[in-house]
């Protein structure tokens, strides 16, 4: 009898230890599933994987184009496994990234850069891992890129500053918001400012300060601005969140008279654009930049050939010609 009771308790250690180590088992593998879907936009085991590493998906406009890629790829690229991470506009973070994306040993890493040089130790890195790299809507000071798909940053501000200089009559005082100092685009819309409304010596440049691309960022800056500035005409705005905050500033302060543009044509801008309230935008393709940007990484992965610049045009946007780009 006694040794009965020893085998049947024997047994039932036996069956407890195998029930826990199976939910042991069942946890790890529950949880190595859900890591993998956080880090991939896909499920599927696909025959090519592209990497993208986004500088932020907070920002509107960025976020616009992450979202893009993410469908453009689910639903033309069904042989593609994607995996899209967000830097949270951190370039250490971008970096660390880009370091785990090698490792996965994808095919080709699509980058959004979110600084201009730091961004370009992803290219150094992606180059010795003999992994080619191809840059979106930001570009990097590295030219080891395979393909650049986006806009002429550089245009967009030549158009915003010449519409504004008209609106002006050619003369008065302006300020500028700008984005984060050191991005391509931040960089080049400048410099086509500078080109073209502050090279003109009617034009004062009464103040400048980076808003970091945000809304209440800019809205807080305006709100200083109106304060000082009495004979402020215009606020040039480097991306429409900073437009958007712009003219909430405006708006509370009773200067509905302020000329103020910006660029990317996010929702809300255009319908401010609509209703007379913002004066206008340049927009900034992002389905286009995606597609363009996916439709290259897929034949870099396939080992075709591409053009390294493939520029997808800005357009200024104002009253007269909003109602065809509303919805879009």
């Amino acid at each position: 009898m006694k040794r009965i009771r020893k085998i049947l308790a024997a047994l039932l250690a036996l069956s407890i230890c195998v029930a826990v180590t199976a939910c042991s088992s069942q946890t790890a593998t529950s949880s190595a599933t859900a890591s993998t879907a956080a880090e991939s936009t896909t499920s599927k085991s696909g025959t090519y994987k592209i990497g993208v590493l986004m500088k932020t998906m907070s920002d509107t406009y960025s976020n616009k184009l992450g979202e893009a890629i993410k469908a453009y790829a689910a639903k033309t690229y069904p042989d593609v496994e994607l995996y899209l991470v967000d830097a949270q506009a951190d370039i250490n973070k971008q970096i660390a990234q880009a370091e785990d994306l090698i490792a996965k040993k994808v095919n080709v890493i699509v980058l959004n850069a979110q600084d201009a040089d730091g961004s370009a130790q992803v290219l150094t890195l992606a180059k010795d891992a003999n992994i080619p790299v191809v840059e979106v809507n930001t570009r990097t000071t590295s030219e080891d890129f395979t393909a650049y798909v986006g806009s002429n940053d550089e245009e967009a501000g030549q158009i915003m500053g010449k519409f504004v200089l008209e609106k002006l009559g050619n003369k008065g005082d302006v300020a500028l918001l700008e984005g984060n100092m050191g991005q391509s685009a931040q960089i080049l819309r400048r410099k086509g400012l500078d080109s073209t409304i502050l090279a003109n010596k009617d034009i004062k440049l009464v103040a400048e300060l980076s808003a970091d691309w945000a809304r209440d960022k800019a809205m807080s800056t305006t709100e200083d601005w109106l304060g000082k500035y009495k004979d402020l005409k215009a606020i040039l705005c480097e991306n429409d969140d900073m437009a958007m905050g712009a003219l909430e500033a405006a708006e509370a302060a009773g200067r509905k008279d302020l000329v103020i543009v910006g660029v990317d044509a996010i929702p809300d801008a255009l319908q401010a654009v609509s209703d007379g309230r913002l004066t206008g935008t340049v927009l900034q393709d992002a389905a286009g930049q995606a597609s363009k940007s996916m439709d290259v990484a897929y034949k870099v992965a396939k080992g075709e050939t591409v053009e390294k610049e493939n520029i997808v045009p800005f357009q200024l946007i104002t009253k007269d010609n909003v109602a065809n780009y509303l919805g879009k």
